[in-house]
């Protein structure tokens, strides 16, 4: 009876790293998406960004 129940936490085990390993790559992932994905847009992009630039710096 002890070897099925060590046999059983050996597989929890392995199953519970599994899971705690797929949960951090889809976090790491996640951050990955995050940090670089562009929340606003560039100032080469916003034409009224560069405009207020030039007219400042004359």
């Amino acid at each position: 009876m002890k070897s099925k129940t060590k046999i059983i936490v050996l597989h929890m085990k392995e199953i519970i790293y599994t899971i705690i390993f797929a949960a951090l790559g889809i976090l790491l992932i996640l951050l990955l998406i995050l940090m670089f994905h562009p929340k606003e847009p560039s100032a080469e992009s916003d034409p009224q960004c560069c405009i207020a630039e030039t007219n400042t710096s004359s």
